[in-house]
């Protein structure tokens, strides 16, 4: 048997405008999550972070719905996450705790009180070693990375195998076909023809063995991103994995990690958008801290301040502001691939005014003129870096 694993990831800041998560919502999530709830017979695994159920919770409950009637019915596996979208080998061990416990009891709280997953999606696939033995600690018994750079070094991509580092399960997802997705590099016009592509390929790779195959990308791809990947689109793909599922079997990856065997191998460093060169710079996680791009510097500078500030005081209301305040956008908007247009500045701008905000209500409750006058500095010479890109942009 052939087993295919389709991980959906929705997420959206919680600095994200109404009329965004709308659009969004009307493109994407409501017939992704509906034609879900409909696909009796089959399976998929959801990660959704608390940030977003926060967003959906009043003015769009039946997407939340939708989610929780799948989960019911067997057909959603869902995954523990961070509940701001960190990227956790970026910030310290305590907040990669403080962000999966949020989410775990936020989840719990407004999406159902059966959640209680057994693996971890790390935000992004960002992955490394010490990563594995926290969640481990933790209790969970998986998490999930990206295969594309086990090439590099020289370890083969498995199929009838599960890989475990630290003794804890990593699941990989094929970054060749969840980028085909991503990136709309195929011909599929209709669902149908990526089902029997996907099936032809995975009998010419694995031949008559059991295997397994992942595809893990964002749920908005379908609909919002792409807009060819629409309810049409799902509702052909759905119904041809049915139609061949004698030779191919949708599964959740639980059922993935607990059927095939476990062998112990080093995964390398690195998230879903990690290449050759990062890899080469030594730098894995260049889309939100790449020690080549200042302004991504002085932006975690700024909040290695700001996030000490507020954990010294420990204020409830000031450690929920700082714990949103994490969100991985910021970094990314700020990464020179995605640092192309003028107006980008400002969502990098919306992360440095929420820090500085936050640093002046720990500055009043403080007192503490040093560590003021330190952000101050940082927002400013943050500010300058933005303005200069912004300059070079809109004059080149």
């Amino acid at each position: 048997m052939k087993f295919v694993n389709f991980l959906f990831h929705i997420y959206q800041p919680p600095v994200q405008e109404f009329d965004m998560l709308a659009k969004i919502v009307r493109e994407s999530y409501e017939p992704l999550t509906r034609k879900i709830r409909e696909a009796s017979g089959l399976k998929f695994t959801l990660n959704i972070n608390y940030s977003l159920v926060e967003l959906l919770h009043d003015p769009f409950p039946q997407i939340l719905e939708n989610i929780r009637a799948a989960h019911d019915e067997g057909i959603l596996e869902l995954t523990e996450t961070g509940a701001y979208h960190p990227i956790f080998p970026l910030i310290p061990y305590e907040e990669v705790e403080r962000q999966i416990r949020l989410n775990h009891e936020g989840n719990q709280r407004l999406l159902t009180a059966e959640f209680n997953p057994q693996g971890v999606f790390s935000p992004e696939l960002a992955f490394t070693g010490n990563l594995a033995s926290q969640l481990k600690s933790l209790g969970y018994q998986w998490t999930i990375a990206d295969d594309g750079n086990l090439d590099y070094y020289g370890i083969e991509v498995p199929f009838d195998t599960v890989y475990c580092q630290d003794e804890l399960g990593v699941l990989l997802r094929s970054n060749h076909w969840s980028n085909r997705f991503a990136n709309n590099d195929n011909n599929w016009v209709h669902g149908q023809e990526f089902v029997e592509e996907l099936l032809a390929s995975m009998k010419q790779w694995m031949g008559d063995q059991d295997g397994y195959l992942i595809i893990a990308l964002d749920g908005e791809t379908f609909g919002h991103h792409q807009h060819k990947y629409s309810e049409v689109f799902l509702s052909e793909m759905f119904a041809a994995f049915d139609q061949h599922k004698d030779e191919i079997r949708t599964a959740h990856l639980a059922e993935i990690f607990h059927h095939f065997k476990q062998v112990t191998q080093f995964i390398p460093p690195g998230s879903w958008s990690t290449d050759r060169a990062d890899i080469d710079n030594r730098d894995y996680f260049s889309w939100w801290k790449s020690h080549k791009n200042p302004i991504h510097t002085l932006q975690w500078q700024f909040c290695d301040l700001v996030l000490d500030n507020v954990r010294r005081l420990n204020d409830k209301n000031l450690n929920g502001d700082m714990d949103k305040a994490l969100y991985s956008c910021q970094f990314w908007w700020a990464n020179y691939w995605k640092f192309d247009k003028p107006e980008n500045s400002q969502e990098i701008y919306k992360g440095a005014f929420n820090l500085m905000r936050i640093l002046q209500k720990a500055w009043v409750m403080t007192g503490n003129d040093d560590d003021i006058g330190k952000g101050e500095k940082l927002f400013r010479e943050l500010v300058t870096a933005i303005e200069n890109k912004r300059h070079l942009l809109e004059n080149r």
